[in-house]
């Protein structure tokens, strides 16, 4: 993602998830006037609603906060109309020191995923069969990577949610992980995950809730 996306030259506007998509290339990383670092996050609420916070370089010149804002919120209210009321929420968009903060609150998963333009599925895996992903795939446990499961295992675990997504910025579940494919990585807590950003596959995380 990238703020200058949302200021082509000072073009017309295009639409949102093409200009300052949450789950872009880029996962900036930056340090705030306290010192302390901030990134992108995604996470997903014990209620199901993803909850974004978007960090971006806000370094140009001819960026403009209020104007940022306006089409942050142009674009969902726009999502909304045909989504429904509170698909999309924006909670806040501030800009310090160099930096854009944008906060954002999405009714579920396919919400973001839509609104966005990136692939984030949560479900049962019999659920994302349907919905055409391919299990295909083997996963190893979080505490045995030497463990493994295949499609016949993940489609017999009926107390797990998965996770699909091309995300790069880090997620925090509304569980704890217990099986990842390959190009993920997940913390002590097993709560967070965190991706290959050189990896062009979908990323998989099985957990608990």
């Amino acid at each position: 993602m990238s703020i200058s996306r949302f200021f082509p030259q000072k073009n017309s506007l295009c639409k949102v998830t093409a200009m300052f998509c949450v789950a872009g290339a880029m996962a900036l990383t930056a340090c705030a006037g306290s010192g302390a670092e901030e990134e992108s996050t995604v996470s997903i609420t014990r209620e199901g609603k993803i909850n974004s916070h978007i960090v971006e370089s806000f370094d140009k010149t001819y960026y403009d906060k209020d104007e940022l804002q306006q089409r942050i919120l142009q674009e969902a209210a726009s999502y909304n109309r045909a989504a429904g009321e509170g698909a999309v929420s924006v909670e806040k968009v501030t800009v310090e020191n160099g930096f854009a903060n944008v906060e954002m609150t999405y009714g579920k998963a396919s919400d973001y995923a839509d609104f966005n333009n990136r692939v984030f599925f949560i479900g049962t895996a019999e659920e994302a069969q349907e919905a055409g992903y391919d299990l295909n795939t083997v996963l190893s446990s979080v505490k045995d990577e030497y463990e493994t499961v295949g499609k016949s295992d993940i489609l017999a675990m009926e107390d797990v949610r998965i996770l699909i997504t091309d995300m790069k910025e880090p997620v925090t579940l509304n569980g704890k992980a217990a099986y990842i494919s390959g190009n993920v990585v997940a913390d002590k807590k097993l709560k967070t995950v965190y991706f290959d950003e050189e990896s062009e596959e979908l990323a998989y995380i099985l957990y608990t809730d």
